[in-house]
């Protein structure tokens, strides 16, 4: 259940409300992120253990104005993404739809490259008046959240195809020019219109 929680700024005595989600639904996130990635075989103990609690407990954001800026706000958008993305694969004709197992992998894999990149904003300035919870992990070289997300799957030993390591790389990118005939492009656009179906859900 997702819980509100109220805050006054000290300045002009405004409401802000930051969404979060209690310990127990962290948890129960992190176990079906376990379990679907054990089922569609993109999980393995060297992932999880290189990942860590860090990965559980991430945000997926580091700004209240953004999405999912909370402690498990990363899997719960990782699990919301996916959702909507077999939604609308399902949606699809037939000629028309990515490989299912594969469009699953992607989406939960294509952001774990955000477990480790933020750090709590411990200036309460920051996070009462520009809604700045987390920062940058300053001790990370600088990648794209594709770059860590793939890096951090070859690092486990998890097998990605061509064409879903296209599909993690080019999500965000304007497929409307492109014919979609490849694996790759289907993946990579079912994955583009699911992550913005998640942003407005988590808005």
């Amino acid at each position: 259940m997702l819980i509100v929680e109220k805050e006054v700024k000290n300045s002009n005595q405004l409401n802000k409300y930051i969404m979060s989600i209690d310990k127990e639904k962290v948890a129960k996130n992190a176990k079906k992120f376990h379990d679907t990635g054990l089922k569609y075989d993109f999980v393995n103990e060297e992932l999880m253990t290189l990942l860590g609690e860090d990965f559980i407990t991430a945000p997926a954001c580091s700004t209240l104005n953004l999405y999912n800026a909370y402690e498990g706000g990363l899997i719960q958008f990782i699990l919301t993404v996916t959702k909507y993305a077999v939604s609308v694969n399902d949606s699809l004709p037939e000629d028309k739809k990515a490989n299912p197992a594969s469009l699953i992998k992607v989406a939960m894999l294509h952001q774990i490259g955000k477990s480790k990149m933020f750090v709590e904003q411990k200036s309460k300035w920051h996070r009462e008046n520009k809604g700045e919870m987390y920062i940058f992990n300053e001790k990370l070289l600088s990648l794209t959240v594709a770059e860590r997300s793939i890096y951090y799957a070859m690092q486990a030993g998890i097998k990605l195809t061509e064409d879903e390591v296209f599909a993690i790389f080019n999500y965000n990118s304007d497929f409307a020019a492109r014919p979609l005939k490849t694996d790759g492009e289907k993946l990579a656009a079912v994955l583009r219109v699911a992550t913005m179906i998640a942003v407005i859900e988590s808005k």
